[in-house]
């Protein structure tokens, strides 16, 4: 199995590598959102390799301060992706766009927060708690809110998602294949760690761990391959509507709702700026 592990790492980088050209290629200047997924792919091909980097060049420096310092400003890269793709969904909305950004401020401090109230227990459980090292204890630390990032990011990502299968909301074909294929990404990913981490002790098994992951990279392998076929500079100026099929009248009136909506939270943000 080790074999096929390795395979689909190296297709998962050289795609990623791929895709990242493909997504700098746009010249779509309106949309920032394909650069900063292009620089968060690009951060974790670096993370990636820097492992094999640090253990060939600086073999006397602790690891485990490399993957929090990179965990760290990998933190931002997600926050920012998924800010820009609201952005990017919202732009004709700036009531609800602003409304979101709102509550995007408080939704992700509030997950760190309660994440951290879980630490003591996770403490206990990993012995963290008994042992002196103080860079395991952050560790233990890192990986709690990375898990409350990724977990708080999926279901932003997955909000949004809602929000334009719901609406008949009409978008560029890029932006519809960007968003789906985040939700399945990051999904999978958050997913696993998730699975992984809250399974009794000795039900998973090294192997299958091993399958779990295998089988996430090769998720990521295919959404990195649905990008690089469907992302295309047509697909900036190409118009969709996903979603639900409404009747003419339904649809007209969602649409009507919709724009209340934003045009009252417009004028919410608006007082509260003077």
């Amino acid at each position: 199995m080790t074999w096929w592990i390795t395979a689909t790492q190296y297709a998962t980088e050289a795609l990623a590598l791929v895709l990242i050209v493909r997504l700098l290629l746009l010249r779509d200047k309106r949309e920032a959102v394909y650069a900063v997924f292009a620089v968060f792919l690009a951060f974790q091909l670096v993370t990636s390799f820097e492992y094999f980097f640090f253990a060939r060049w600086f073999s006397n420096l602790d690891y485990r301060q490399v993957w929090l310092a990179s965990t760290v400003v990998g933190w931002f890269f997600s926050l920012a992706l998924v800010y820009s793709l609201a952005k990017a969904v919202l732009a004709g909305l700036p009531g609800v766009l602003r409304f979101s950004r709102i509550l995007l401020n408080v939704w992700f401090p509030s997950s760190i927060v309660l994440a951290l109230l879980t630490v003591k227990s996770e403490y206990w459980v990993t012995g963290a708690a008994l042992n002196a090292d103080a860079t395991f204890r952050l560790l233990i630390v890192g990986h709690v809110v990375d898990r409350a990032i990724s977990t708080a990011a999926l279901l932003v990502l997955v909000a949004i998602l809602t929000f334009i299968l719901w609406f008949p909301v009409k978008m560029p074909r890029n932006l519809a294949v960007l968003s789906i294929g985040l939700v399945v990404y990051f999904g999978s990913k958050t997913g696993l760690t998730l699975f992984l981490t809250y399974s009794a002790p000795g039900v998973i098994s090294r192997s299958m761990s091993e399958l779990l992951s295998a089988s996430v990279s090769m998720i990521g392998v295919f959404c990195f391959l649905y990008w690089i076929v469907f992302i295309d500079p047509r697909g900036q100026t190409s118009e969709v509507q996903l979603g639900h099929s409404w009747r003419s009248a339904d649809q007209l009136k969602l649409i009507q709702q919709l724009e209340s909506l934003n045009l009252a939270l417009l004028r919410n943000s608006q007082r509260l700026e003077l």
